[in-house]
C-alpha cells in the first residue's frame, strides 16, 4: 500500500534522488561502457615472422592484423617489456570505420620467457590485446631456414652436429610470408635453404632484406628438385654464381667433391647446368657447371642443380657431410654486433667530457686549498693583527674553493648538449648501398628530459648489454616506429650520457679494389671514389692486417700483405692503432679519444662470447676496414642544439684473385667441422679437444676460380710452422693397424696398443678413391708432407677432410694442427 502511494504520487525529494543516483552511476559506468563500446568491435590477432623464433640482441617482426567494425580508432599498437625490459615500442595506427589493417611491430626479444603481449592503446585506454608467443634461440645457435615445396624430404636429410655447448641447429620449414620485408628481422636466421619455390614471389623489399642478409653473412644454397629452371628467375645474376639454363643427367661421379663416396646403387640424375658466372665450380658436367658457389659480402650463395633429397643420395651416410659444409656452425663474429655489445659501448662512453679530470690540476686544486686555508690565511691576518677573524674567513674560504671546485669541473665537462655516434655500417667495394648498427650517446651536462628524431626510419633499442642513467636506475626507452623514428622523454642525470642502439640502411662511400693472391703474396690497389676522406685504411684478412692508411677522395693506394696469422696472439686493434702504455697522456687528447673508440669498435668485432677476443675477424676472404667522421644517422634532439661527434667504421669485404702457384696456410683456410662421434669435442680457434672417438674437420681454401692442382700438402701437430723446408715425407698406410681396445689378454693378435704421447691417429679422405686411408703416427713439433698429395686435394675447392682419431677409452688429447695446402691454380 505504501509502495503504491509512492509511486502513485512521488514527491519532489525523491525525484531529486533518484535523478541524483543515475547521474552517479552514469558517471561511472560511462567510461566503461564507452571502453567496452570502443573494444567490441575491435579484432586483433598477431605472429612472430619466421614462424616465432628469435634470438636475444636481433630484431623480431611482428605482424599484427586489426578490424575495426566500430567506430574509427586513432592510437598506437605497443608492446613492454622487450630488450630485458628497457624499451617500450610503439606503432602508430589509423583505424577507420569497417577497415582492415595490418601493421608490424619490431621489437627486441626479452631475454626470459615465450610471449609478449601485443596492446592497441588509444586515448590512454586499452581497447584490445593478444599474447604472442616466440622461441628464443642462444646466441650461439644455428637457425636453418627451409623454404621448399615439400620441406619434409630436405629437413630429414640435416643431420647437423650440435654447436660446442652442446645445442642442436633448430630446422624451420618456412613460407615466402614468413620472411619479413626489412633486414634487421634477418637476424635469427642463419642459413636459407631453397627449393622449387618461384623466386618471383618474393617482393621487392623481401628480395633487398635477403641481399642484404647474405652481404651481412648469411648463406643461401639454392637446390635442383622437380620445379624446373623457372623458379630461378626472380634471383637477380648478382646473386647467383651461375644461372641455369638446361637440364641435363649426370653420372654420380660428378659429384665425388661435394658428397664424397658414391653408394653402389648410385644412378644417373639429373641436374640443372649452365655457365659460371662467379665464384667457384663444385661440380661440373662436361662443359656444364651443375654445382657453384660464390662470396657474397661477408656471406655467400651455393647453388646445388641436383636434387639433395633423390632417393639413393639421402640414403648415403656422405651426404651428411655435404650439408655440414655448406651449413657450418654460426660465428658469432663478424660484422654483426649481437647479444654482447659492451665494448661498442663502452666506445660510446669516450667522450672529453666524461673523461676523469687530468691529475696535475687536480694536485695543483688541493694544493692551491691547502696554502690558502692555512698558511696564507694565517699569514694575512697575522699580519692585519687580526687572528680572531679566522672564525670567518675559513668558512668563506672553504665556500670560495667549492665554488672553484664546480667551477673547474664544469669547465672540464663543458656546457654543450653532445650527440656521439659510433657506427659500424656493412658494405661492399663497388656498391653504396649498406646497413649500419649505430650506438648513439646522448650527453646532457644537466639532469633533463628530451624528445629525440631518427630520420630515415631506424628501428631503435637500448644496448643489449644495458643502459643507465646517471643515477644508476634503468629507465626505460619509449620508442615510435616511423620515419622519423622517436624516443619519447628520454632521461638523462646531471653530466650523464645515455646510449640508443639504432638499425639501418646506410650509404656507405664507393671504394673499388682489385687485389691478387699468387706465390703467397696478397697484393692490389683500393682507390677510394667517394667524396669523403676514409682515414686509418687497413686490409685485414683473418689475423693478418696491412695498414694502409688515410686516403683522400679520388686517391688510390697499393697494398701488399703476407698472411702469417696471428702468432703471438695480439689483438687485432693493437696491431692497428699501436700498443696502449698506462700513464700515455696522449690518450686524453681528442685524437688520442678517438683512437681509443676506434680501439673498442675494433675489439668488439673480434669478439667471441665462447672465447673472448680471438685476435682475427671472422670472415671468408680480405675485409677493408676503413674510418669517417661524418654522422650516419640524422638525429634532432627537439628545441636543443647539439654539438656532434661521429666515428664511423667501414665494413667491406672484397674479393680476391687467386691464380697461378700458391700456397694457403694460416688465414687461407678455414676449418669446419663435418661430424664427430668422441665422448667430447671441444674446438676453438687455437687448439683441438677430443675425447674417445672420433672427429671430421673439413679444411677448405678460400675462395678461387679454376682449377687447383695440388703439389704440396703439410701440416704438423703442437708446433712447427707450415710449409717449412726439411718436412718428412709420408704415405698412407696399406692397412691401419688394428687397436688394442681391451685391458683383458681378449685383444686380437697383432694389434697396437693406444699410444700415450698426446697426438691423435690421422685419417685423410682420398677423393680419388673415394675411401679413408690412415697416416702413419705423427710426431710432435715435426713437420710432415704427403708424398703424393694431389689424390686427397678436391680441385674444384681445394678442400681436405681429416679425421682425427683418439683410440684411448680413458685419455682425452688436446692439440694444435696446422696445415698448408700448395699447388698451380689454372
Amino acid at each position: 500500500m505504501l509502495l503504491a502511494k509512492f509511486l502513485a504520487r512521488p514527491s519532489a525529494r525523491s525525484m531529486r534522488t533518484a535523478s541524483t543516483m543515475l547521474l552517479v552511476l552514469g558517471v561511472l559506468l560511462g567510461p566503461l561502457a564507452i571502453v567496452a563500446h570502443a573494444a567490441t568491435p575491435i579484432e586483433m590477432g598477431a605472429r612472430v615472422l619466421l614462424q616465432g623464433h628469435a634470438r636475444v640482441g636481433s630484431w623480431m617482426a611482428i605482424e599484427v592484423d586489426l578490424a575495426n567494425d566500430g567506430p574509427a580508432v586513432k592510437g598506437e599498437i605497443q608492446l613492454a617489456g622487450g630488450a630485458s625490459g628497457r624499451t617500450r615500442f610503439s606503432v602508430p595506427v589509423d583505424l577507420p570505420t569497417n577497415s582492415r589493417q595490418s601493421y608490424v611491430l619490431h621489437a627486441q626479444p626479452p631475454a626470459f620467457g615465450r610471449s609478449v603481449k601485443v596492446e592497441l592503446m588509444a586515448g590512454g585506454s586499452t581497447i584490445g590485446s593478444t599474447d604472442v608467443t616466440f622461441q628464443i634461440h642462444d646466441a650461439t645457435q644455428l637457425v636453418v631456414g627451409v623454404i621448399a615445396e615439400q620441406p619434409q624430404g630436405i629437413i630429414a636429410e640435416l643431420n647437423l652436429d650440435p654447436n660446442q655447448a652442446g645445442l642442436a641447429p633448430s630446422i624451420l620449414a618456412l613460407g615466402i610470408a614468413d620472411l619479413p620485408d626489412r633486414l634487421e628481422a634477418w637476424g635469427t636466421l642463419d642459413r636459407l635453404i631453397w627449393q622449387d619455390i618461384d623466386s618471383n614471389l618474393l617482393t621487392a623489399d623481401q628480395l633487398a632484406a635477403l641481399r642484404g642478409w647474405i652481404a651481412g653473412g648469411g648463406r643461401l644454397v639454392i637446390t635442383g628438385g622437380t620445379a624446373g629452371i623457372g623458379t630461378y628467375s626472380g634471383f637477380p645474376d648478382v646473386l647467383l654464381p651461375y644461372r641455369p639454363t638446361a637440364t641435363v643427367d649426370i653420372a654420380p661421379t660428378s659429384l665425388t667433391g661435394i658428397i664424397g663416396e658414391m653408394p653402389a646403387n648410385a644412378t644417373d640424375l639429373p641436374a640443372q647446368g649452365g655457365t659460371l658466372r662467379a665464384g667457384r665450380s663444385l661440380a661440373t658436367s662436361g662443359d656444364r657447371v651443375v654445382a657453384a658457389e660464390m662470396d657474397y659480402g661477408s656471406g655467400s650463395v651455393t647453388v646445388l642443380g641436383f636434387d639433395p633429397a633423390t632417393s639413393w643420395l639421402a640414403a648415403t651416410r656422405d651426404i651428411d657431410a655435404m650439408w655440414r659444409r655448406l651449413l657450418p656452425q654460426r660465428s658469432a663474429g663478424g660484422p654483426v654486433v649481437g647479444s654482447d655489445d659492451s665494448q661498442i659501448v663502452n666506445a660510446v662512453n669516450q667522450l672529453a667530457s666524461l673523461a676523469l679530470p687530468p691529475i696535475g690540476g687536480l694536485l695543483l686544486l688541493i694544493g692551491g686549498y691547502i696554502l690558502l686555508i692555512g698558511p696564507i690565511n694565517y699569514l694575512v691576518l697575522r699580519r692585519l693583527d687580526r687572528r680572531e677573524l679566522a672564525w670567518i674567513t675559513m668558512p668563506v674560504l672553504i665556500g670560495a674553493f667549492a665554488v672553484g671546485s664546480y667551477g673547474f669541473g664544469t669547465t672540464l665537462r663543458g656546457t654543450d648538449l653532445i650527440v656521439n655516434e659510433v657506427a659500424v655500417v656493412r658494405g661492399a667495394p663497388g656498391a653504396t648501398e649498406g646497413a649500419a648498427q649505430v650506438y648513439v650517446g646522448i650527453y646532457s651536462p644537466v639532469r633533463s628530459t628530451y624528445q629525440l628524431e631518427f630520420r630515415g626510419g631506424a628501428l631503435l633499442a637500448a644496448p643489449a648489454s644495458g643502459d643507465f642513467a646517471g643515477n644508476g636506475d634503468p629507465n626505460t626507452l619509449d620508442i615510435v616506429q616511423g620515419d622519423p623514428a622517436v624516443v619519447r622523454d628520454l632521461a638523462v642525470g646531471f653530466s650523464s650520457l645515455r646510449t640508443v642502439r639504432a638499425d639501418a640502411p646506410a650509404s656507405v662511400p664507393l671504394v673499388t679494389a682489385t687485389i691478387t693472391f699468387s706465390n703467397g703474396l696478397i697484393s692490389g690497389g683500393i682507390t677510394n671514389a667517394s667524396s669523403i676522406t676514409l682515414e686509418k685504411v687497413a686490409l685485414v684478412l683473418g689475423g693478418s692486417v696491412a695498414v694502409i692508411g688515410d686516403m683522400e677522395p679520388g686517391s688510390s693506394k697499393q697494398v701488399s700483405l703476407r698472411p702469417s696469422g696471428n702468432p703471438f696472439f695480439e689483438s687485432l686493434s693493437d696491431r692497428m692503432f699501436g700498443q696502449v702504455f698506462f700513464g700515455d697522456s696522449s690518450q686524453l687528447t681528442d685524437e688520442g679519444l678517438r683512437i681509443r673508440v676506434r680501439r673498442a669498435v675494433v675489439d668488439q668485432l673480434t669478439f667471441d662470447p665462447m672465447f673472448g677476443t680471438v685476435g682475427a675477424i671472422n670472415a671468408s676472404g680480405p675485409v677493408i676496414l676503413a674510418w669517417g667522421r661524418d654522422a650516419v644517422l640524422d638525429v634532432q634532439v627537439q628545441g636543443q642544439r647539439a654539438r656532434r661527434n661521429a666515428n664511423v667504421l667501414y665494413y667491406l669485404p672484397v674479393g680476391l684473385d687467386v691464380s697461378g702457384k700458391t700456397t694457403f696456410t694460416s688465414d687461407l683456410i678455414t676449418s669446419t667441422v663435418v661430424s664427430s662421434d668422441a665422448a667430447f669435442f671441444n674446438k676453438d680457434p687455437f687448439s683441438v679437444n677430443l675425447g674417445s672417438g672420433s672427429a671430421t674437420l673439413a679444411y677448405r681454401p678460400i675462395s678461387f676460380r679454376g682449377s687447383l692442382a695440388a703439389s704440396d700438402v703439410q701440416f704438423s701437430l703442437n708446433g712447427g710452422a707450415v710449409p717449412g723446408a726439411g718436412a718428412i715425407r709420408i704415405k698412407p698406410l696399406d692397412k691401419p693397424p688394428v687397436a688394442c681396445t681391451d685391458s683383458t689378454n681378449s685383444n686380437p693378435a697383432g694389434c697396437a696398443p693406444p699410444r700415450l704421447d698426446g697426438i691423435p691417429e690421422i685419417d685423410v679422405f682420398d677423393v680419388a678413391a673415394g675411401a679413408w686411408v690412415r697416416l702413419p703416427h705423427l710426431g710432435q713439433g715435426a713437420i710432415y708432407a704427403l708424398d703424393d698429395p694431389a689424390p686427397f686435394v678436391d680441385p674444384a675447392t681445394g678442400q681436405m677432410l681429416l679425421r682425427f682419431v683418439n683410440e684411448s677409452a680413458d685419455q682425452g688429447l688436446g692439440f694444435q694442427f696446422q696445415l698448408s695446402i700448395s699447388g698451380v691454380i689454372s
